[in-house]
């Protein structure tokens, strides 16, 4: 694992010392990651989460045609379901909370369409969960070392840059490991970015 990100960083590091170009720019997104597996039936009764994030993202330039996409961004995400039904009903949910930090080949089509694959790689910083009881009281607790800290997917995606800088992009990932230890299932994310390049 740490020379996977070992990896990653050097790819960073490479890209900034032979690219020819460098863009700084913004970003948010909305999120629906579920968990998919044998056992992803056990995580959640509703399996499909809500999730935003927003971030700084830098755009290496290699050519007109290639480039190198990173950044970091702030990433959460709400399971909740409710189990029973009248008044045996009760309300559960998980909120986790990552910084991310994507590692993306980018090819331009044209100048504006382009296509992008690569890491995803994330950090647990905040997993809190909620349930309700039976008579009706809340209850939450920090259950953070329940969770892997450390998370990677496989992403690919496609968007298109207007000439002003405002771009739209969309983008789904597939984790390789698992949320937590024995868990057997793997979250699958699909996102709807909305960037602006402050320098592109």
């Amino acid at each position: 694992m740490k020379k996977i990100i070992f990896i990653a960083m050097l790819s960073i590091l490479a890209s900034a010392t032979f690219a020819q170009g460098l863009g700084i720019g913004a970003r948010i997104s909305y999120q629906s990651e579920g968990m998919v597996g044998d056992n992803s039936k056990y995580f959640s009764d509703e399996n499909v989460s809500d999730g935003y994030a927003a971030g700084v993202d830098l755009l290496y330039h290699f050519s007109e045609k290639l480039a190198l996409r990173t950044g970091v961004d702030f990433m959460a995400h709400i399971y909740s379901w409710t189990e029973g039904s009248g008044k045996n009903e009760l309300d559960h949910g998980h909120l986790l909370m990552y910084l991310n930090a994507p590692v993306l080949a980018r090819f331009n089509f044209t100048r504006g369409f382009f296509a992008e694959a690569g890491l995803d790689l994330s950090f647990n910083v905040v997993s809190k969960t909620y349930s309700e009881d039976l008579i009706g009281d809340d209850l939450n607790w920090d259950d953070i070392e329940t969770w892997n800290t450390f998370q990677m997917g496989l992403s690919a995606g496609f968007g298109y840059t207007m000439w002003f800088g405002l771009e739209f992009s969309c983008r789904t990932t597939y984790g390789l490991l698992e949320p937590m230890e024995n868990a057997d299932y793997r979250p699958l994310r699909f996102q709807i970015d909305i960037s602006y390049w402050f320098l592109k």
